[in-house]
């Protein structure tokens, strides 16, 4: 049962030794952003280090009660970062218990405590002077010279890569730290991340002020962390910074991550200051960072994924289709691209792809698309939708792809498991209802910057009618009505800004507010135009003219519409306004219930559950 002496004090000198055995003298769990911890006293026999801090992905060790005292552990992977006051912390990211503590049952060695700074204590005077003392060495046997020196350094190291190279230590003029050391009350580190995801820019314009973002997802070898640009910072970086790059990136605001919006596994985010740091790694520098991690599907497996599913997938580009702009139910404009992909298991697929990923795209020379977290839908057969989207990455499956396509891929007759005009299901959609509780528990708005289409039954149990209507421009642009509120000049004439002109008359627009209510909860949420008027059995001129000229009739008109059971198809999607996000919801659809569908629905999931369904209800008319 030896321990690897004299390793501590290399570590803290920024030395790399590879694995090296130390025992565990102690324990003892804090409290870091929420999420618990453990600080551990080792020793290497010769020098302890209570300033140790066990990597969250191995706090089940403890639970377990695997890090007894006396335990004698290999450190396999480790990081030491120096933090706010010279204090030096080294992080345990991968280890293996030796031998248990019970079967041990002693401190081994007299250990002599390291200062927090690292700094190496003076030996008493009957211990050998040499800091380097037992340390083993591989070729080099005790006596047969004097150790090697190895200067000390503030570095931070990585264990399991070369000194100076990796994230966790010194790499060009940085002194770089792990992700996983950012906190709140550290404001001095710099990280070297690999850009993992980025999306497009968000903006709004409200009365009290407009802005715009956009974030992106950075990793290194100790996690991943999410940043976002506000403002000038989205101006300046949003070209500059590109997905699959390596950046320094330091000097930014270190808050609570919000849980709702980032699906990452960190107590924190990031947003850019006026003086943040943004600077490329050079590829040669870059090497180390770990890149994307896939789990890809096969193209032919797709048939069987599960609708609103979210699968990684690479093909080659078989067929690109222009880009266009379409206008959402909400009045929004946005970039549209399809192209089809394809793969060696001789299937392709429709991939939809969305803003700046539609309009920057170029399929010449058919390229290798690997998409992280596309969506399947059940339009027409199988398709996908969005996901964070590289070109030609350098990876195995890449240089595969191209040689299948060059060999024979591109002559192959291949399936398709898209088909024009099919779409699976119909009547009340099982496989995406949901209770307004479960849209709210399962986040929904926050996992695509298109929104999260659901479908919900509920009540109406009020409309809003101070802001129901609004006056708008009748010119059409490009062949679609313009549609934007107009201001009225005081003449009886009428201005719209984005014509440019002033207008004779206008045309009314509905724009409801209304709080939809189930068993469960109730949510607020917008209804336009189409779906507006079908709610409330009448045109929205003809609604418009009653709110000047009966104001009573206009009462009740809304009134009608309200308690009453409406089967609706809702879209839910995180809006940001004043650096604060919310989910705003949608009437896509409204529709009168239909009872036998879903009385059919319920049947179903609950024999799936394997719950009793009464004799008295005759499963057979609806099943």
């Amino acid at each position: 049962m030896s321990l690897t002496e004299g390793a501590l004090a290399k570590i803290m000198r920024g030395e790399d030794i590879g694995d090296f055995t130390v025992q565990v003298l102690g324990s003892k769990p804090i409290q870091s952003g929420g999420q618990e911890r453990h600080r551990l006293l080792i020793s290497d026999g010769h020098y302890s280090n209570s300033m140790s801090m066990l990597a969250t992905q191995l706090n089940s060790l403890v639970s377990e009660k695997k890090l007894e005292n006396f335990t004698i552990v290999k450190i396999k992977k480790q990081i030491c970062n120096q933090v706010a006051g010279g204090k030096k912390i080294l992080i345990l990211m991968d280890l293996e218990v030796v031998t248990p503590g019970t079967q041990v049952g002693h401190k081994i060695g007299s250990p002599v405590s390291l200062p927090a700074d690292g700094s190496i204590p003076p030996p008493p005077s009957n211990q050998n002077t040499d800091p380097n003392v037992g340390v083993k060495r591989s070729n080099e046997s005790a006596g047969s010279g004097p150790p090697t020196k190895v200067p000390a350094t503030n570095r931070s190291v990585l264990s399991s890569k070369p000194s100076g190279t990796m994230s966790g230590g010194m790499s060009g003029n940085h002194s770089v730290s792990p992700i996983t050391c950012i906190t709140p009350y550290n404001n001095k580190w710099t990280i070297k991340a690999r850009v993992t995801s980025k999306s497009d820019i968000r903006t709004w314009n409200k009365s009290s002020g407009s802005g715009k973002l956009f974030s992106m997802d950075l990793m290194d070898e100790s996690g991943e962390i999410r940043a976002t640009a506000f403002k000038d910072q989205c101006d300046q970086y949003y070209d500059v910074i590109q997905v699959g790059k390596v950046y320094y990136f330091g000097r930014c605001t270190v808050k609570a991550a919000n849980k709702a919006y980032s699906k990452l596994n960190n107590d924190y985010e990031l947003t850019f200051k006026d003086n943040v740091l943004v600077e490329p790694v050079p590829e040669s520098e870059g090497s180390d960072v770990p890149t994307m991690n896939y789990n890809f599907a096969a193209i032919s497996d797709l048939s069987g994924a599960g609708k609103d599913s979210v699968v990684d997938v690479i093909g080659i580009c078989k067929l690109t289709n222009d880009s266009v702009n379409i206008t959402t139910r909400a009045g929004k404009e946005l970039m549209k691209r399809e192209i089809v992909v394809c793969d060696q298991s001789n299937t392709e697929v429709t991939l939809t792809l969305w803003g700046s990923s539609a309009e920057n795209f170029n399929g010449e020379e058919n390229p290798v698309v690997a998409v992280k977290g596309a969506k399947v839908s059940d339009y027409n057969g199988v398709t996908l939708s969005g996901g964070d989207v590289l070109v030609n990455p350098d990876i195995d499956q890449s240089h595969k792809l191209k040689s299948w396509w060059k060999e024979s891929g591109s002559s192959a007759s291949l399936s398709s498991l898209t088909v024009q005009g099919q779409r699976s299901g119909g009547g009340v959609d099982a496989g995406n209802m949901k209770s307004l509780s479960e849209v709210k528990m399962e986040n929904l708005g926050f996992n695509s910057d298109r929104g999260d289409y659901y479908s919900t039954v509920g009540t109406i149990s009020f409309i809003g009618k101070d802001k129901a209507l609004y006056k708008a421009c009748p010119n059409q642009v490009d062949g679609r009505d313009c549609n934007k509120k107009v201001g009225e000049n005081g003449d009886g004439s009428f201005r719209c800004e984005k014509c440019n002109m002033d207008l004779n008359n206008f045309k009314w627009r509905l724009m409801l507010s209304i709080n939809i209510g189930d068993y469960s909860d109730g949510a607020w949420a917008m209804c336009f135009q189409e779906t507006a008027e079908k709610l409330l059995g009448m045109s929205s001129e003809e609604v418009g003219n009653l709110s000047v000229t009966d104001e009573d009739k206009f009462n009740a008109v809304l009134s009608d519409a309200t308690f009453k059971p409406y089967s609706f198809k809702m879209r839910a999607k995180a809006d940001t306004y004043n650096d604060e996000t919310r989910v705003k919801h949608t009437v896509v659809s409204v529709d009168n219930i239909d009872y036998n569908a879903l009385n059919k629905m319920y049947i179903k999931q609950i024999d799936e559950m394997g719950g009793f369904i009464p004799d008295t209800v005759n499963k057979d008319k609806y099943m």
